[in-house]
């Protein structure tokens, strides 16, 4: 046991006793790491902003035999808009509960980090938030060994194969889709944007301009994806989902007000 030094950013936190905190950090040096914050509750505490969730920061940590604890912690991005708005804290919230399920404690993923800050990075400034979201689904299953088959098809290898089968891991064409009747169609744009992401760095994420169908394609096949390779249902994008639809129900429902001309 002793002192270390990681760069991490908060993915989830959870009260303990009057004022601690347990967080749930990933960092570079350790993968995920569980440490107690001692009095980070507190309204003066040095640590009140270290610890909060999304937070990308550098900190001082003792090793525990159970938790750690966190002693230190120095800001180094605090992400704000991500707490301040519904939707991109929705996001974040998604993208650090794939990250906090998909790893176990002390489980590295060398490309993982520098992907989670710099996905974290473009949900704070970027309007286009499904089109993050789908890269980074997409990235984090590379970076974790379940890359979805994307250059033909999965069965023959065909190079037109608009379905996408979560049972067979990635895409199929229209005469193999017997092999699996439930492979959603996500269309020819769709596929296109798939294999753009997939070796696109985030800054370039700008260059392509997916329709709105394309995008809800997307989102009905990678969150599902994610979750059957993780092996875990994912609850914040039960919320994303929840909360979109509360939105197009109040929509509905302002339209279905106004005034017959």
């Amino acid at each position: 046991m002793g002192l270390y030094k990681a760069e991490g950013v908060v993915l989830r936190t959870r009260s303990l006793g009057e004022a601690d905190k347990i967080v749930t950090f990933f960092t570079h040096a350790r993968g995920k790491v569980e440490a107690v914050a001692k009095g980070a509750r507190r309204p003066r505490s040095r640590l009140l902003g270290p610890t909060q969730q999304f937070t990308y920061g550098r900190y001082l940590f003792f090793e525990g035999k159970n938790l750690d604890t966190v002693s230190q912690g120095e800001i180094l991005q605090s992400f704000r808009p991500l707490r301040e708005d519904l939707d991109r804290m929705a996001y974040a919230a998604y993208a650090a509960e794939l990250v906090d399920r998909s790893t176990e404690p002390g489980d590295r993923h060398e490309g993982l980090f520098p992907l989670l800050v710099a996905v974290l990075g473009l949900l704070a400034e970027s309007d286009e938030l499904p089109l993050v979201m789908r890269y980074f689904e997409l990235r984090l299953l590379g970076e974790l060994g379940y890359r979805p088959h994307l250059s033909g098809c999965t069965r023959c290898g065909a190079p037109r194969a608009p379905y996408f089968s979560v049972e067979l891991g990635g895409l199929v064409c229209e005469r193999c889709l017997p092999a699996d009747v439930a492979a959603t169609h996500i269309g020819d744009e769709a596929v296109h944007v798939l294999r753009y992401l997939e070796r696109a760095e985030p800054g370039r994420l700008q260059v392509v301009r997916p329709s709105a169908d394309a995008l809800a394609a997307l989102e009905a096949v990678l969150p599902r994806f994610c979750a059957a390779r993780i092996g875990q249902p994912l609850h914040a994008m039960e919320f994303l989902l929840a909360l979109r639809a509360g939105r197009g129900a109040r929509a509905a429902n302002i339209d279905s007000d106004k005034p017959i001309c």
